[in-house]
């Protein structure tokens, strides 16, 4: 469904992404971990085609793409319901079918009885879940996600993260997950890529997933006594 074949991204003099090639099936759930500034983002944005490769081929299926960015981009003179109604409505959905798709989509992110609320009168976890809803109600095949959680409360996030694996799941949705935090992808993802500063790729072995975990604790708290 979406191919990278020798992709090479730098903006200026900052090579960002060199020579990467990976393949992600349909219905595949892909986490992408790294530091700052080793391309994760830049990878979403060419999957959408924000971006174009300098070099090398990005080819995705003709489908559908939902995008959650790390803020929440909501329209702040609109409701939380006409923020996720609106792209419903530039689908060609009449007003009251768009609110009513949009009304089911809160709820499931767990915020009924907001609808009504414009982002100003939101928490940034709940103007993100909005983002959420807004993403899951055009029904995309495929959806990348930029560090969704980052605004949100490690209960909150546990809680969405579990709500969200059972929608990826029914809807059997194509998702490319970008995050810092390797337990979040631990727990969303079928699969696990690491990106290094200059464009590498290793794909981690989640054979043992517990294992993994403790190889990212054990190398964050070293990080954090050097």
């Amino acid at each position: 469904m979406i191919t990278f074949l020798h992709v090479s991204k730098s903006f200026d003099s900052l090579k960002v992404l060199h020579d990467l090639s990976f393949h992600i099936a349909a219905g595949q759930i892909v986490g992408i971990v790294g530091p700052s500034g080793s391309g994760k983002t830049t990878i979403l944005r060419l999957i959408t085609g924000i971006l174009a490769p300098d070099g090398g081929t990005v080819t995705v299926a003709e489908a559908a793409v939902g995008y959650v960015f790390q803020e929440p981009r909501l329209l702040p003179w609109r409701t939380a319901l006409d923020n996720v109604a609106a792209p419903l409505r530039a689908q060609g959905l009449d007003k009251a079918r768009a609110r009513s798709v949009a009304s089911h989509w809160l709820e499931r992110m767990g915020l009924q009885g907001f609808e009504r609320y414009h982002p100003a009168e939101l928490s940034g976890g709940m103007a993100q879940r909005v983002s959420i809803a807004r993403a899951f109600a055009t029904e995309p095949s495929i959806l990348v996600m930029d560090e969704p959680f980052s605004n949100m409360d490690a209960t909150l996030k546990a809680a969405l993260l579990g709500i969200l694996q059972g929608i990826i799941k029914e809807r059997d949705t194509t998702v490319v997950y970008v995050t810092h935090e390797l337990t979040e992808a631990l727990q969303l993802a079928d699969r696990i890529v690491e990106l290094n500063p200059g464009g590498g790729l290793r794909e981690l072995d989640l054979s043992d997933r517990a294992a993994v975990a403790r190889e990212w604790l054990a190398t964050t708290l070293g990080d954090l006594q050097v």
